[in-house]
């Protein structure tokens, strides 16, 4: 009985110990991801912001017969 007890209390500060871990793991992965689309973000504002500079040519149009 008191096997199952410390292999259960065992269990539950091992599972702890785990998921402390993965979690610092993630939030540095959330990070690099915020910091990729932050990037992202900005050189699509930019091509954005050269399509608009760029004028368009306009079409030439044919006179009718």
């Amino acid at each position: 009985m008191i096997t199952i007890i410390v292999s259960f209390l065992v269990g539950v500060v091992t599972g702890a110990l785990v998921a402390r871990n993965n979690i610092k793991k993630l939030n540095v992965l959330v990070e690099e991801a915020k910091q990729l689309a932050e990037v992202a973000q900005n050189e699509l504002n930019e091509l954005k912001a050269d399509l608009e500079k760029k004028p368009t040519r306009k079409r030439k149009t044919t006179p009718k017969k």
